[in-house]
């Protein structure tokens, strides 16, 4: 089972998103969001980029983290695989995002994500210890 959910909305798109910890539901809602974006069976790890994210709130951090990724990933033209986080709290995050540079003759796009909303959103750490949280994409 995949550590993410879509969420339909109307005209756009949502993750629902778990984590045993803060650092996998970061992890974990990069993953969805790459995955939104493109196959990423189809992208190498051929490049790396660093990313350090803070914020006022954690749930500033969540949504300034995967509008971090969004960017990088439009103003770069690179398709993102994977990140790696090396240092997380509630208002800071650092991490390694992992891909190759655009070739549309090699990856297969989904889908291009205007921006993470405020839309709806949730982040919440359950009694247990463990994370949840609820984002939409504006399409």
């Amino acid at each position: 089972m995949k550590p993410y959910q879509y969420l339909e909305h109307t005209a756009d798109m949502g993750l629902k998103v778990f984590g045993e910890d803060l650092t996998a539901l970061l992890t974990n809602a990069a993953q969805g969001l790459f995955e939104t974006i493109a196959v990423v069976d189809t992208i190498d790890e051929t490049a790396s980029v660093q990313i350090h994210v803070t914020a006022e709130s954690v749930e500033e951090l969540f949504v300034a983290w995967l509008d971090e990724l969004n960017f990088r990933h439009e103003t770069e033209a690179i398709f993102f695989k994977r990140a790696h986080i090396s240092h997380c709290s509630e208002t800071a995050v650092s991490a390694e995002i992992y891909g190759e540079p655009a070739n549309f003759d090699k990856h297969e796009v989904y889908t291009e994500i205007k921006s993470v909303t405020y839309h709806q959103l949730q982040v919440v750490q359950n009694a247990d210890g463990r994370w949840f949280a609820q984002v939409i994409f504006d399409l």
